[in-house]
């Protein structure tokens, strides 16, 4: 097989040859508070002590989030207190973890954040940016899903099984591994078994008829040295609008294992999810005004309708369900005191059907994904300097093009008929990514210091596409046997790109009272995946679009201090980004068509503010705020005569402005937590002539919690958007698309929870 083709590495931000495309102000600044820092003399060496929050098990933690404080880098760290009291009420999903830190958008079109959004496009922004090609984020530093349209990780674990939850914006530090961090950095740290045996039990239930059992076990450290746990969950709700269920059952096991022989750390993880559910309908842009039609809109309730359309609209055509397992194994041997290897290999699959209608037809769309791989890391002392070697290699089939789709025509009788394969394509070569990274830190006095360097090498997959004429309603394998052959002109070979990602990030203690930080690097993001399912251009094969493909660049500079006077912080961050290989659908004139390519070029720009204060003993108040340009830098031509006027407008879907506060307050055995959230105007295209109005939605948590000889008891009471906010929480549009899908939040709903410790 000949090599793929391999195109070189770009130059990086500021000290680029094309640095003066940006404006100056960012390299300016970044390089005189580099600078400054650089010479900071050895006598002003103060370290800030360690800050501890204890308290007793019915105290609440002081604040919602923490501040990553081993880090020069951006990093915000949700406790489980903070994953209990403001996570997503279903017991899973670790967007919804995180979505009042700055920077953040989560939007749930659900109560319980359950929702799987059908597609790439999950609900999640991190400073304007979407990860558009299925769900981001990390479990224990590996990704135990590739970039796809199915639910992937987000339902796997459930919350009881999450340590800690950590989001990292800006330029993410090259040990921090992830398929691609231009959308920020999320990592799910897990459970493992705890050192003592015990358990917990606990049943939620809602509205529109929301119950969730969950039980946990822990052997605690045997003899051998060895702790396990094992856990299970089951979940339902129905729809809190139209007909059906959402989910109509989700289901998941989970068992840990952990082992200590001699110098060896062994982990090991098993977890499992099943899913079924109904889709939620989405509304048009004129529905989307009408707040009257938000409770009413949604798929039929029973079969029939005078046309084929109509008849597609029916609700039991329109669902999906998934199985999702994953093993993740931890090893860490110790070669010295200083000195340790850890490797942790992993494996995971995902299958399962979309069925939605599509104009006159219901598609059904077929999702057989698998990934695995390892990632290995060395990490050393010399001279005062922590060192870290790693390399990891992933390997995903497909994913991110949509490979399988049938179609059916529903008949007048209630039936459907096989009308035809869409598409049908096989991977010949997956698609695999390496990346190996070096990184230093050491302490100069009161000056931290973090450098380090990341290279990728992503081999895009090899695709044939097979010719669909006459292919009858079989499996895959079969239809592919039936097809008289692969069309050339659809198909694709193998493609690799390189980059190179550097990193700085300075931390300096100037007293107890103020830390400062900067940070410079480069993040990387998806190729253009879409190019592959995409319609096919005359005089242009597949081929040659593929070829074409590069990993988006982001080069952002991030500068950030924490402030703390008395018993309250505030923690600001000022960032520039500026983008290059953003993907777009661009006209190409010398063939007068349209196709999707990575020559975008946006930048972004913003203030981040985190907070907290205790107030007095047992009263805490905590907050974010967020101020946010995300910008094309130039006008795209989408057709022959199509000039979209996208410089200097803000991207779709992503508000100037957004907010939280929340407090809470402690008195005896009961803890009082509301958060308010604030979310500004959005657009739902780049010419800003479709509007989602602001909105505030209120959250308010009642708990109770005592202790008896047998363990401790915790009761919870939860009001969801308490004043029945109406709302549009989620729309799909992405940078050159604009939002043919509204999606209005839930109203009111309230839920208890009890649970049981021992």
């Amino acid at each position: 097989m000949n090599p793929a083709p391999t195109r070189a590495p770009r130059s990086f931000l500021c000290l680029s040859p094309y640095a003066r495309e940006l404006p100056p102000w960012p390299c300016r600044v970044a390089l005189v508070v580099l600078g400054a820092l650089s010479v900071v003399p050895a006598h002003a060496q103060q370290t800030l002590p360690a800050v501890e929050v204890s308290a007793q098990a019915e105290t609440p933690p002081a604040v919602l989030f923490q501040l990553g404080t081993a880090t020069p880098a951006t990093e915000y760290v949700i406790s489980p207190a903070g994953i209990e009291r403001f996570g997503g009420k279903g017991g899973t999903n670790p967007y919804s973890m995180i979505a009042e830190l700055p920077g953040v958008q989560m939007y749930s079109i659900d109560a319980y954040g359950l929702v799987n959004q059908q597609g790439g496009n999950k609900g999640l922004r991190v400073r304007g940016e979407t990860a558009s090609h299925g769900a981001n984020g990390t479990v224990d530093g590996v990704p135990l899903n590739g970039p796809g349209p199915g639910p992937g990780y987000l339902f796997l674990l459930d919350a009881e099984n999450i340590e800690s939850v950590s989001l990292a914006q800006g330029p993410i530090p090259p040990d921090r591994f992830s398929l691609y961090d231009a959308v920020g950095q999320l990592d799910t740290r897990i459970l493992w078994p705890r050192a003592q045996r015990g358990g917990v039990v606990s049943l939620g239930v809602g509205e529109n008829r929301y119950r969730r059992l969950f039980a946990r076990v822990d052997s605690g450290e045997l003899a051998s040295g060895t702790a396990f746990f094992v856990s299970g969950s089951t979940t339902a709700a129905e729809k809190w609008r139209g007909s059906g269920d959402s989910p109509e059952r989700r289901e998941t096991f989970a068992a840990g294992l952990s082992q200590q022989l001699g110098a060896l750390d062994f982990k090991l993880l098993l977890a499992h999810n099943e899913m079924a559910a109904d889709n939620y309908k989405s509304l048009s842009y004129a529905q989307s005004k009408d707040e009257s039609l938000f409770d009413d809109i949604d798929y039929a309730a029973a079969k029939g309708g005078a046309t084929a359309a109509a008849r597609a609209d029916w609700q039991g055509y329109n669902r999906q369900s998934f199985k999702t397992t994953a093993v993740l194994a931890e090893l860490a041997y110790r070669l010295g005191d200083d000195t340790r290897i850890v490797a942790k290999p992993f494996y995971s699959e995902e299958e399962g059907t979309y069925w939605y209608a599509n104009g006159n037809f219901v598609r059904k769309w077929l999702i057989d994904h698998s990934t695995y791989g390892i990632t290995t890391e060395l990490q050393a002392q010399a001279a005062d300097t922590a060192l870290r070697f790693g390399y990891g290699f992933v390997s995903m089939a497909p994913p991110g093009p949509p490979t399988l789709w049938k179609q059916y025509t529903p008949t007048a009788a209630g039936t459907l008929n096989f009308a035809n394969w869409a598409m049908l394509a096989d991977v010949t070569r997956r698609h695999d990514l390496h990346n190996v990274f070096a990184v230093a830190d050491r302490d100069f006095g009161a000056l931290h210091v973090k450098a380090g360097l990341r290279y990728v090498k992503d081999i895009l997959p090899s695709i044939d596409y097979y010719n669909t004429t006459g292919v009858g309603d079989v499996s895959p394998g079969a239809a592919r046997d039936q097809s008289s052959g692969i069309v050339a002109a659809r198909s694709v070979k193998s493609a690799a790109i390189e980059e190179w990602a550097p990193y700085l990030g300075l931390r300096y203690t100037v007293s107890p009272a103020l830390e400062l930080k900067a940070s410079i690097g480069r993040n990387l993001g998806t190729p253009a995946f879409d190019a592959f399912q995409s319609a096919p251009v005359a005089g242009l094969s597949k081929q040659e679009i593929w070829d074409n493909n590069e990993l988006e660049i982001a080069d952002t500079v991030d500068l950030g201090a924490t402030v703390r006077f008395g018993s309250a912080y505030l923690a600001p961050v000022l960032y520039y980004t500026r983008y290059d290989n953003k993907g777009v659908n661009i006209y190409d004139p010398a063939l007068n068509a349209a196709y999707n390519q990575n020559v975008g070029k946006a930048r972004q720009y913003g203030l981040l503010l985190a907070g907290g204060w205790e107030v007095q003993r047992g009263f805490n108040l905590f907050g974010s705020a967020s101020w946010m340009r995300s910008e094309f830098t130039e006008d795209l031509r989408t057709a022959a005569a199509t000039i979209r006027g996208t410089d200097g407008k803000q991207l779709p879907d992503v508000p100037r402005l957004a907010a939280s506060l929340g407090a809470a307050w402690t008195w005896g055995r009961f803890t009082l937590s509301p958060v308010v959230h604030y979310m500004g105007k959005r657009y739902a295209n780049v010419e800003h002539t479709q509007t989602m109005n602001a909105y505030t939605v209120t959250n308010v948590d009642l708990s109770w919690r005592d202790t008896t000889p047998w363990g401790a008891v915790k009761a919870t009471l939860a009001v969801i958007n308490l004043f029945d906010a109406r709302y549009i929480a989620y729309n799909n549009a992405n940078e050159t698309s604009d939002g043919s899908s509204f999606y209005p939040g839930a109203p009111r709903t309230l839920m208890g929870k009890l649970s049981f410790e021992f």
